[in-house]
This record gives C-alpha cells, sequence and structure tokens, in this order.
C-alpha cells in the first residue's frame, strides 16, 4: 500500500518498488527517497526517477539526526513532483524522515508531526531510539548542532550502547582535536598542588549539574556480589570532589594513547598522582554518571581564580 502524507509527500514499504509498480502513472511520482541499506532494486527501474538512498538499518544504535537534512534538502528538490519516502517496512524510518521534515518546514512540534502522518496511516510508529532523536531534533531548532550539550551526551551513551566497554567512545574522542570549540573567558585555572603546575582551566571542565534528591543518581546503593539484595544505601555528596574532562587536554594523551580503559594519571611535572580516567564512565561524589570519565581530583590540585 501507498500513503499520501501531506501535500506531495507518500509512504510506503519496499513493496511497491520491488514489484516495479509505475509510480509516475498512478501516483506522479518522480522523486523515491530508500531509506535501508543493501541493493534496493535494478537501476533500470530506478533511473526512471530522481533517487536517494540513506543506508541505514532500524536499530536503536542507529543514528538517524545527520540524516535528516539532506533528506530534507531531497524531498525539497522534487519542486512540484510528488516523492515516495519507504523502508522496509514502512513503519519506522521512512516514517521518521517524513516527521523530522514536517517539523523542519512547517515548524511543528514532534506530536503534532506524528499526528500528521498517523491520521494517513496510523501503523507508523518511529522506534523508541529514533522518537528520542526527534526530541533532540526539535530542541537543536531542526539543525544537527554538535555543541548541543544533549546531543553530545546522547553520542556518547549511544557509543556505549555499541560498546560497552568503552574501547569505541575511545576511539571517538581521541580521534578529535583537544581544543575547545566553544571558549569561555578565563576565570580559573587548576594547579598541581604538589608543583604547582598549570594542568588545565575552566574551558578544559565540563560542567555538570548535581542530581536532585527524586534521581535514582542521588544515592549510591551497595548490592551483594551477583545479587540484587541491597548491603547499603549512602547519600551522595552535596559536593564535587573532581574535575571531569569533556575530551582530554594534550598532556594527557600520552596516557591515553596506552588504550587501556581506565587508568591514572600523574602530573607531567612533578609525576604525582591526580586524577585518572574510565572510558566506560563512572560516578562523580555528587552522584552524577558521567562518561567519559576523564577527570581531577580536588584533593589533588589548587583552583586559582583569575
Amino acid at each position: 500500500m501507498i500513503y499520501r502524507i501531506l501535500n506531495n509527500i507518500y509512504l510506503s514499504s519496499v513493496e511497491p518498488i520491488n514489484n516495479e509498480e509505475d509510480l509516475k502513472k498512478e501516483y506522479g511520482i518522480t522523486h523515491i527517497l530508500s531509506v535501508l541499506p543493501g541493493k534496493v532494486q535494478e537501476i533500470s527501474y530506478l533511473s526512471n526517477y530522481q533517487w536517494k538512498q540513506i543506508e541505514v538499518t532500524d536499530e536503536e544504535t542507529t543514528n538517524l539526526i545527520p540524516y535528516f537534512n539532506e533528506s530534507f534538502e531531497f524531498i525539497e528538490s522534487a519542486n512540484g513532483g510528488n516523492i515516495l519516502i519507504h523502508c522496509s517496512q514502512g513503519v519506522s524510518r521512512s516514517v521518521s524522515v517524513i516527521i523530522a521534515y514536517l517539523m523542519k518546514k512547517h515548524k511543528l512540534h514532534l506530536e503534532q508531526a506524528i499526528y500528521a502522518v498517523k491520521r494517513k496511516f496510523p501503523e507508523a510508529e518511529p522506534n523508541p531510539a529514533f522518537r528520542e532523536q526527534l526530541k533532540l531534533y526539535e530542541k537543536m531548532n531542526y539543525e544537527e548542532d554538535q555543541l548541543n550539550s544533549e546531543y553530545k551526551s546522547y553520542l556518547k551513551e549511544l557509543s556505549l550502547k555499541i560498546d560497552p566497554s568503552g574501547s569505541n567512545l575511545r576511539e571517538l574522542i581521541m580521534e578529535k582535536e583537544t581544543t575547545i570549540e566553544e571558549k569561555r573567558p578565563d576565570t580559573y585555572d587548576l594547579r598541581c598542588k604538589k608543583c604547582s603546575k598549570v594542568l588545565a582551566n575552566n574551558n578544559n571542565i565540563e560542567e555538570h549539574e548535581t542530581p536532585g534528591s527524586d534521581s535514582r543518581q542521588s544515592q549510591f546503593v551497595k548490592t551483594a556480589p551477583n545479587s540484587r539484595r541491597i548491603i547499603s544505601v549512602h547519600q551522595a555528596s552535596d559536593q564535587c570532589s573532581h574535575y571531569f574532562f569533556e575530551k582530554p587536554v594534550p598532556w594527557m594523551r600520552d596516557e591515553l594513547e596506552r588504550s587501556e580503559l581506565e587508568g591514572k594519571f600523574q602530573c607531567p611535572k612533578c609525576s604525582s598522582k591526580i586524577g585518572g580516567y574510565s572510558w566506560k564512565g563512572s560516578r562523580c561524589s555528587c552522584g552524577k554518571w558521567m562518561v567519559p570519565a576523564i577527570h581531577l581530583q580536588d584533593a589533588k590540585v589548587d583552583c586559582i581564580k583569575k
């Protein structure tokens, strides 16, 4: 089945493509957007249309956000012609692309865009990960904002879903430059307490909010080994005992390039122990889960205000 969603936008599964239906004759289709991996159809058939393919799977570890804007541009390029957007079943991936387009084009909220699709095709249902991505897309004003803090956190979570060990996240972050993209005024330096070596400043630090009392992260719960039996519960501190880094500063790279998933930092000048790292994350004393957990210990450094 092929469903007309809104104006010139049509939705279907891959079936009409596999059956080589005459979409121009039946629906006036001039453009086809295929949202699925692998070979879709013989070129001789698709050459009758303006065709684009986005090769993604329908999994909760798939990030669709990088493809929303290029999909938008392709849909706009139909320029009065009709466009068919399909995936394998026509339920999740293709629906997510259409919802993202409607949000950006008509400045709709997520639920409004979902309703616009469901009223024509009630079975439409983006998977939970795509829904979360669409919420982020709306918050980022319909762009992929690499500096958006929520988006950066989401990408880290996604990386750990793909590889819980943290190895994939390590590779991702270590490939990036160590410079700070969004520089703030320098307000303090962090210096080694023993030798006064400058280790970082406020531009390197990842700020985080202390979890509220209603958050599960506001407590440290200890369970018995290989059991869910709770041994003790301790309230998290209202003070943070670590300075966390979003990504490493240059002097950390020698240690981090050893390819270990966790370890300790020594002062590059006096070699005293000053912090550590865990690519799969760890908790601050305030209870906040930090990923990756690249940190200096508050007790080992002096914060010198400028």
